[in-house]
């Protein structure tokens, strides 16, 4: 485990350490989750799934009515542009 001392700034801030960063693989604008695990902090990075992995999401919406209100939102769209 490597172990790092940061220093707090007047804003609450912290910047991680190279070495942990390059350790995790985090780059500028990468996500990480924050946990308050009783006395400690655990900071965890967020792994986005890989693009080609969009069958994760199959059926994520069954059960609601979200592709009849596109439809619906999609007719009264072309309805607008139609009027002059």
């Amino acid at each position: 485990m490597a172990l790092s001392e940061v220093t707090l700034s007047s804003k609450g801030q912290i910047v991680l350490p190279r070495n942990l960063r390059e350790a995790l693989g985090l780059n500028e604008g990468n996500h990480v989750t924050v946990t308050l695990e009783d006395d400690h902090i655990t900071i965890r990075p967020i792994r986005s799934s890989p693009p080609h992995n969009w069958r994760q999401w199959r059926g994520c919406l069954a059960g609601t009515n979200a592709l009849q209100d596109h439809i619906a939102e999609h007719a009264d769209e072309v309805q607008r542009e139609r009027l002059p």
